[in-house]
C-alpha cells in the first residue's frame, strides 16, 4: 500500500489478526473486515445464527 494512511490500515489489520491468533491468513482478515463493514452498512443482509426451526424445544428457552 502505498497511500498516505497505509502504516495506520497496516498496523490496524495486523492488530486485528492478533486478536484471531492462527485463525486467519491476511486475506482471510481483510474478507471478515470487508464483510462487516458491508453488512454494517447495509450492502450485505446479516447473517442469522441460531437454531432450526425443527430443533427448537422448550430446552432452549431462555
Amino acid at each position: 500500500m502505498s497511500e498516505p494512511n497505509s502504516d495506520n490500515i497496516e498496523t490496524a489489520l495486523k492488530a486485528f489478526m492478533a486478536d484471531h491468533p492462527g485463525k486467519l491468513t491476511r486475506e482471510q482478515a481483510i474478507a471478515a473486515i470487508l464483510e462487516n463493514w458491508f453488512t454494517t452498512h447495509g450492502y450485505l443482509p446479516p447473517q442469522q445464527e441460531g437454531r432450526r426451526p425443527e430443533d427448537l424445544d422448550a430446552s432452549n428457552d431462555d
